[in-house]
């Protein structure tokens, strides 16, 4: 019997892996999530040796320099290197305005009221302790040392023995992240199966954008650019470049590893020197120090993977200013000076997009590494021919040479731009999945309702019998059996219609929780809130709850609880316009009109502020949205004008910086009721430390612990029926960003709804929701300590 021995280089089983991580993802779906920490585990082992390797690699290599060759390679090299790396960078700031219109809209952020954390810059760069620098992997400033440092070994005596050792202590790290590089199959199959499990298919057209404009550039400048630049400058063709250099990039592409590739580049800068009769010892030995270099500075196949950051931002909602492009750049040549896997978390974090989106680069590393690779191969040989020939005075300057190619350079460049703007022109622009997910949100019913949607009228023997100023509320209250709370339909997410015509919300759920506690019923009553105490002093509601804000004006004629509340005050503009709004003291000096709620308070806590703004009054908010009342912007909360951006995703929320205008949220009840605001004021300090308050406020107002999910097709669930009870475990939303989605478990199988009574004299019943320890519970907020079931008579 013949044995048959398979061996497949590191590269093919990476591609294996790949396949299978696929394979395992479409089979059972969100159970590869459980795979994460092996993906965790083997990015960590690739990040723990970068800093050291770092360190060693660039004093070694520039203090090897001797002071000749070091300046020559400094000024004319450095000109060269500037020059490509301007082309990266260029291609890098250029790509995104291929990137389609992308509506992204999601649940209130606290990082929309605070400002960014100051930043360091000069910490950053130039650390007074570089081995804190290495502690808090401050990259900037762990180049600019090492670099100091290995200029100042060229003219050390003796800096041998030193630079000896570290080159040993290189080469045990480079060991060490060998072995960490074999363990590639297991990790990429991790994360391929995790987001092959877990993604859905929104985001994974959203993710083809960031494949499609790093693979379009790097082919251009492989097989575009960086050629026609080398032929510009040197007497060597374009054909005679790819047919030495074709063994190179086959075994680029292949392996993904430059490092290998050294001794080949070296080789196929000889060959072509020989074949124009330039060859030398003297030229030769400059290749052998020019190649080395190069390679411990970012190549631009390194460089074009920056290009994912400016994906994250878009993917994430986040914008990076043009005015911080500058930082942007200055950062990412910095950061870039290591590695890529150490300066892609770095720049995320610096710029404060999701850090999670680090799993969508390694993933995305699997395929782009290998044009990355491709293209830096050609950068490599490119540098070491232009730089070789200028050094030795073999650089040659043609004009109609360099008219001709850079016409066939702007040619393919807005070719490339047009022909990725079209393609992806069919991705998705909207997240259908965050509507489907609004929709499941409901309130837990502890008590039997009834909603009104028209303010009663008051009989003639109610007002006779009305309770007198001071009279105790709480009393009456419990010996109605009933509490009436006034709402507005305008407060989203405190008190608002879903689709389904449910009175739902943050305060909704808060008003159940008091009638519960009360033991009675719930009636609600719609309020204006410029006539708040009308209802109130009427004896018609017992209790206003419906996101009211506590003003000096308001308490002079009626009484409030203690803030359950305070936001922050902002504006909503449309997507492309956030930008004019950023700063609350050039807003002070702009003539805009602001469309504000009728009767809201926000006008007064704004307009001596905004002395040139005028306000336009909405009957409902949703005129601004619409269209129907024409306003620069709409000015209301934080936390209400993202939850009204998730139904209309061309909006978006600003709050002007630094001078933050906040608000305090309180219930209204009558005068003189001392009982009853006691009573109240205990209640909310009760639901506050016992964290109710807090888990309703998590539910609507941030969006977590939502039971909704969106099942995720799978072989295992949908096609061979297995682990169907996998359906009836709750867990995360899912969100538009990639990390949270893939954190999200399987959804609790609907229960079906309380039947609601016909609707009677424009009054809605709802029957109080018995919950069975049998079934599973309907899509609700979260259970909170004081909302357990109780039977109600």
């Amino acid at each position: 019997m013949i044995k048959m021995k398979l061996k497949f280089s590191l590269s093919t089983w990476v591609i294996i892996a790949m396949i299978l991580g696929l394979i395992c993802g479409l089979m059972f779906g969100d159970l590869c999530a459980k795979l994460r920490v092996v993906g965790d585990i083997y990015v960590n082992l690739l990040l723990m040796c970068v800093m050291p390797y770092i360190v060693t690699t660039l004093i070694c290599g520039i203090g090897r320099l001797d002071l000749k060759n070091a300046k020559l390679i400094a000024i004319k090299g450095g000109i060269i290197t500037i020059l490509f790396w301007s082309i990266a960078i260029f291609f890098v700031l250029l790509m995104p305005a291929t990137f389609p219109e992308w509506e992204s809209s999601g649940f209130y952020r606290g990082e929309m009221i605070s400002s960014p954390p100051p930043v360091d810059s000069l910490g950053l760069y130039i650390s007074s302790n570089p081995f804190n620098a290495m502690a808090e992997s401050l990259v900037p400033a762990v180049v600019l040392f090492c670099v100091c440092v290995g200029i100042a070994l060229i003219s050390v005596p003796g800096k041998k023995k030193l630079l000896d050792n570290l080159s040993i202590f290189g080469v045990a790290l480079e060991k060490v992240t060998t072995f960490m590089v074999k363990l590639a199959p297991l990790g990429t199959f991790a994360i391929t199966a995790v987001a092959a499990g877990t993604m859905t298919l929104d985001e994974i057209a959203r993710l083809q954008v960031y494949f499609i404009t790093f693979i379009a550039a790097a082919l251009l400048m492989t097989f575009i650019i960086f050629p026609l630049i080398i032929t510009t400058f040197t007497s060597y063709t374009y054909k005679e470049i790819f047919k030495v250099s074709k063994e190179v990039l086959l075994i680029a592409f292949a392996t993904s590893n430059l490092f290998i590739l050294l001794p080949l580049i070296t080789r196929d800068t000889r060959v072509l020197m020989k074949s124009h009769g330039y060859y030398n010892e003297e030229r030769d030995t400059l290749n052998d120090i020019i190649i080395p270099i190069c390679y411990i500075f970012p190549c631009t196949g390194k460089l074009l993977t920056i290009l994912f950051v400016m994906f994250a931002a878009w993917f994430d909602g986040v914008t990076i200013e043009y005015y911080r492009y500058p930082e942007f750049i200055a950062t990412s040549l910095l950061s870039f000076m290591g590695s890529a896997n150490f300066a892609i978390p770095f720049l995320l974090n610096h710029f404060h997009i999701s850090s999670d989106l680090f799993d969508v680069y390694l993933m995305a590393g699997i395929i782009n590494g290998k044009f990355a690779t491709l293209l830096a191969a050609v950068y490599l040989l490119g540098f070491t021919l232009v730089c070789n020939a200028w050094i030795t005075g073999l650089l040659k300057v043609d004009m109609k040479k360099i008219v001709k190619n850079s016409i066939v350079i702007v040619i393919c460049t807005v070719a490339t731009l047009l022909g990725t703007s079209y393609i992806l022109g069919f991705t998705p622009k909207t997240n259908t999945e965050l509507k489907d997910m609004l929709a499941s949100m409901k309130v837990q019913r502890q008590v039997k309702t009834v909603v009104l949607k028209k303010y009663p009228e008051t009989s003639i023997l109610e007002k006779v019998f009305a309770s007198k100023p001071g009279s105790n509320r709480l009393r009456e209250i419990k010996k109605r059996g009933v509490i009436r709370v006034g709402y507005n339909p305008n407060a989203r997410p405190f008190t608002y219609f879903n689709a389904k015509e449910e009175l739902i919300g943050f305060d909704i759920a808060m008003a159940n929780q008091l009638a519960k506690d009360l033991n009675c019923t719930l009636e609600f009553i719609p309020i204006k809130y410029d006539d708040i105490g009308k209802g109130v002093d009427s004896n018609t509601i017992d209790i206003a709850m419906a996101g009211i804000s506590k003003t000096v004006k308001r308490i002079e004629t009626l009484d409030f609880s203690n803030a359950y509340l305070v936001v922050t005050l902002a504006f909503v503009t449309r997507d492309h316009e956030t930008n004019k709004y950023l700063s609350s003291r050039a807003v002070k000096n702009m003539n805009i009109s602001i469309a504000v709620l009728e009767g809201s308070a926000y006008k007064d806590l704004t307009s001596p502020i905004l002395p040139k703004a005028t306000f336009i009054s909405l009957k409902s908010i949703d005129e601004f949205f619409t269209g129907k009342v024409e306003a620069d912007v709409l000015l209301t909360t934080a936390e209400q004008g993202s939850a009204y951006c998730m139904l209309y995703p061309k909006f978006d929320v600003v709050v002007p910086k630094p001078d933050l205008v906040k608000d305090n949220f309180a219930y209204a009840i009558a005068q003189n009721d001392l009982a009853f605001s006691k009573f109240i004021n205990e209640w909310l300090a009760i639901k506050r430390n016992n964290n109710t308050i807090k888990k309703l406020y998590n539910y609507w107002i941030l969006g977590k612990n939502l039971d909704y999910k969106k099942p995720r097709w799978s072989i295992w669930n949908n096609v061979l029926g297995m682990n169907k009870n996998s359906k009836k475990r709750s867990g995360a939303p899912p969100r538009p960003h990639f990390r949270q989605s893939l954190d999200a478990k399987q959804p609790n199988k609907p229960a079906k709804p309380a039947k609601s009574a016909p609707k009677k004299n424009g009054a809605e019943k709802t029957e109080p929701r018995i919950q069975k320890q049998t079934k599973p519970p309907a899509p609700t907020e979260p259970p909170v300590p004081a909302a357990t079931s109780a039977k109600q008579k």
